[in-house]
């Protein structure tokens, strides 16, 4: 909550869902560095011009390698298994060259793509009338795929929920009451003379947590919601509602 007026004769209050947007901000944004770790191994094989050779390059945002494989060198690709720390099985694809191993690639799991590529090679390898070959393994789009539906969610926490804005004003006699968010924008305008109380409403979601929201009463008897929706943190809730009540001149919660 920020106060950004207030004289005597005057209160303007502006309150935004900082932890919500802290949430969204993290959300949207929190999984975009993994990006940068993660890479798209491709390989290209060709026995059509001189050198006969396998192009094999790994690339990220971060790192780029490449590796030219005489064909003549180049015995054959494997799938290798391997146990992580956690116990989870991991494939990575191994060139063995003049006896040499090349791990070519990350490792991940399931063995999906990495598997198909070794298969692919195997079968260049073994058939002297395919020319050429060219396979990928691209570990970004299952993650760049999630890290879109999280900066969508995200995005949607910060741009929907609106940003609210108080304004008492004694020489006018009115409370303003603006709900802004980045699609939607309501006003209302309450005259101070029919505020008889400003309280603080409670409702238990499904978890048996508990929400609040602060409402104005009206001396005719109906209660209008500073915000359309319940949240946690009582706190905050009752500053406002204190600072509101202070302005009118009624006794703190």
């Amino acid at each position: 909550m920020e106060v950004l007026e207030e004289p005597d004769y005057r209160l303007r209050v502006r309150e935004g869902p900082l932890l919500i947007w802290l949430v969204g901000g993290i959300m949207g944004l929190g999984p975009m560095p993994l990006l940068g770790f993660l890479s798209v191994a491709k390989i290209h094989c060709q026995r059509q011009t001189l050198p006969y050779e396998c192009i094999a390059t790994t690339s990220s945002f971060i790192i780029q390698e490449r590796v030219n494989i005489p064909l003549s060198l180049l015995q054959q690709a494997k799938l290798e298994e391997d146990i992580d720390s956690e116990g989870d099985r991991m494939y990575r694809v191994v060139l063995e060259v003049s006896g040499n191993s090349i791990v070519f690639g990350s490792a991940a799991s399931p063995p999906g793509d990495r598997a198909a590529m070794v298969q692919q090679m195997n079968q260049f390898l073994g058939n002297p009338n395919q020319t050429q070959l060219s396979a990928r393994v691209d570990d970004r789009w299952p993650v760049g795929l999630m890290a879109g539906v999280f900066f969508l969610v995200g995005m949607s926490l910060i741009f929907f929920i609106p940003v609210l804005t108080l304004d008492l004003d004694r020489g006018s006699g009115t409370l303003t009451i603006l709900d802004a968010s980045f699609f939607r924008r309501t006003h209302q305008e309450l005259s101070l003379r029919d505020i008889r109380d400003i309280a603080i409403e409670s409702y238990q979601d499904s978890e048996g947590d508990r929400l609040y929201r602060v409402l104005v009463h009206l001396t005719s008897g109906d209660t209008v919601p500073l915000r359309r929706y319940y949240s946690s943190g009582y706190g905050s809730k009752k500053k406002l509602a204190n600072l509101l009540r202070e302005f009118l001149h009624l006794p703190p919660l």
